[in-house]
């Protein structure tokens, strides 16, 4: 790497970790869109393993570029010995969201078959385990164990998290905009209530960090048992599966009350922990110039 690369990110962390983010990500998508990869182990390797990676990459570039040490940085983002309570939060909260919100899109007549519900916890706790290593969690290496703490030093816990879940949200536009994308059929509806409720869910997932004492490892589980949410909530296949495809017009009302409820939680968490979502917690990394972690440089 020449040596005016590494001068531009040490001066300009966040811009050049969002920057190396998107595009190692995007690349990786553009690659699954240009050879026309039907899906398969490979195409799952590529997209859902290797993208969410990218953060974390990102975050390592720009820590070896200014000197610092990588693995230092990883072993201290990944504290496993925390409160038990924030394993619990980390599990519990997404869940329940999650659930919630299949009661009311049922209640508001959503295709939602709760007689077919079974509780199989096995599968969630593999679920879990996978979807906080391979199926998404890897992504909080860098928005949470990186970008977090290195925001919040200047524009506060809260304003950190939003500013990360903006970005965050935009870095899965391929899913969305690209042929083929998993969200491209999505109704306008459910895109609007998916960009604002990770926002919100930014600002959990920054309160569990925060207060967990900056363990990226539980923003990890917390991520991992969002995402292994998907398909718990019994849905009336009959009425809802159009062939092979979901009529995802029949679940506005879930998707939209996940997202209020999500924003729900998150008054409640600042009621208790304040804007600064436990912020004192978590050291701020060493430096010698302030001016690197501005957006604005």
């Amino acid at each position: 790497m020449s040596s005016v690369v590494t001068n531009w990110i040490r001066r300009h962390r966040i811009a050049a970790f969002f920057l190396l983010a998107y595009a190692i990500s995007w690349s990786l998508e553009g690659v699954i869109v240009l050879l026309e990869m039907e899906p398969s182990w490979t195409w799952w390797f590529i997209g859902g393993f290797l993208g969410p990676l990218a953060p974390a990459v990102a975050a390592g570039v720009v820590l070896y570029s200014s000197g610092e040490s990588v693995r230092e940085w990883l072993v201290s983002i990944l504290r496993w010995r925390v409160h038990p309570k924030w394993y619990v939060f980390a599990i519990a909260v997404p869940f329940g969201i999650a659930y919630a919100s299949g009661i009311v899109g049922w209640l508001a007549g959503d295709p939602i078959d709760w007689a077919s519900f079974t509780f199989d916890p096995f599968s969630i706790v593999l679920g879990i385990v996978l979807g906080t290593l391979i199926g998404g969690g890897q992504e909080e290496l860098g928005w949470r164990g990186f970008a977090q703490p290195e925001l919040q030093a200047q524009y506060g816990a809260l304003r950190a998290a939003i500013i990360i879940g903006v970005f965050w949200g935009l870095w899965h536009l391929p899913q969305f905009v690209l042929p083929g994308g998993m969200r491209a059929d999505w109704p306008v509806v459910l895109v609007v209530s998916y960009f604002t409720g990770i926002v919100a869910f930014s600002i959990l997932l920054a309160w569990v960090f925060n207060g967990s004492g900056g363990s990226a490892l539980l923003a990890m589980v917390m991520h991992g048992a969002d995402n292994s949410t998907t398909g718990r909530v019994p849905l009336d296949l009959d009425v809802v599966l159009v062939g092979d495809t979901l009529n995802w017009e029949l679940l506005t009302a879930m998707y939209m009350s996940h997202a209020l409820l999500t924003w729900g939680v998150v008054g409640l968490v600042l009621l208790i922990a304040g804007t600064s979502l436990y912020a004192r917690r978590v050291e701020r990394r060493p430096t010698t110039d302030p001016t690197r972690i501005s957006l604005e440089d």
